[in-house]
């Protein structure tokens, strides 16, 4: 019921303004991918059949590949950053777990923005943040747990001085693990 509430309430403040609204059925990716994003890098939603990269009221877990329905709605105009949809969740269609063993990449940067940031933003800058020795908290959203063999190395990704594409494995639905560089 609720969704048909929030369905109807879209209809109604959109019709006015020109946009329309579709129901599409996506599949999102176990993993969210790296994006050079106007202003600054981000990690964001991956989907083999979409260019969709934020679902409202959607909630992502790492390691599990998701079936949605969604409402997609045309933008009157078309932002600055290329954005001509805006989606919303309608309902999960399904949620399936990917073995632990399934490997996947991501690429790995530890500066935020595109430029040379003054000394007070240097922590806004850092995209990694450090749990324990081996473990790192990438962009806020997800732990990445590095082996002992990659440290030295993936130190150097941390202070900014490299840029790699890793291959990881799941651990859960919060935590990654580094397999190789």
């Amino acid at each position: 019921m609720k969704s048909i509430v929030i369905t109807v309430i879209l209809f109604i403040t959109t019709i006015g303004y020109g946009q329309k609204i579709e129901f599409q059925t996506i599949t999102i990716n176990p993993y969210l991918s790296f994006q050079n994003y106007e202003h600054y890098k981000r990690l964001t939603l991956s989907s083999p059949d979409s260019d969709i990269e934020f679902i409202e009221g959607f909630k992502f877990d790492w390691g599990y590949t998701y079936n949605l329905s969604v409402n997609r709605v045309e933008l009157e105009s078309t932002l600055s950053d290329g954005t001509q949809f805006k989606y919303s969740l309608e309902k999960i269609i399904t949620k399936t777990k990917e073995a632990d063993t399934s490997r996947f990449n991501l690429y790995l940067d530890g500066a935020r923005y595109y430029y040379q940031v003054d000394s007070n933003e240097q922590e806004m800058n850092k995209t990694f943040t450090p749990i324990n020795d081996s473990t790192f908290l990438y962009f806020d959203i997800i732990e990445i747990e590095v082996p002992t063999s990659f440290i030295q190395e993936f130190q150097s990704i941390v202070e900014g001085k490299t840029s790699k594409v890793g291959t990881f494995i799941y651990t859960n639905e919060k935590r990654i693990r580094l397999v190789k560089l």
